[in-house]
């Protein structure tokens, strides 16, 4: 199957599962006024946030998947996950991670700018803004 099903298909899963987070019939409303998903909201669904101080965000990541973490015996292919600003909490992508050796040069889509290596989970990362 082709990468871009795997990836559209993880895609839908996101948004399907912000959606159960974030119900479009009633907005998660950060206090002032925007709606959207929202840290708080993804947690309180069961969502797994991590907090990442250099970049000053945190990376929600889905119940079901887990997130990447150093060391892990049984790393997962792919990750897809919902990023916040660590001091504000507003949303400011989605990102997906794809473990290094299965990561063959392809671009980051929409701008086919280059994945991001991150050297401690062993992902490449690509950020969709």
């Amino acid at each position: 199957m082709p990468r871009r099903s795997k990836r559209s298909r993880a895609m839908v899963a996101l948004l399907a599962a912000s959606r159960r987070a974030c119900p479009l019939r009633r907005p998660c409303h950060l206090g002032t006024g925007r709606t959207g998903p929202t840290r708080a909201n993804l947690v309180a669904h069961g969502w797994t946030c991590v907090e990442f101080l250099p970049a000053n965000k945190w990376s929600c990541f889905n119940p079901g998947t887990g997130r990447p973490f150093p060391g892990n015996p049984d790393p997962r292919p792919s990750y897809t996950f919902l990023a916040f600003d660590r001091s504000s909490d507003d949303f400011i992508y989605t990102g997906y991670l794809i473990r290094q050796d299965l990561y063959g040069g392809q671009p980051c889509a929409p701008g086919h700018d280059p994945y991001v290596f991150r050297a401690l989970i062993g992902y490449y990362e690509c950020v969709r803004v």
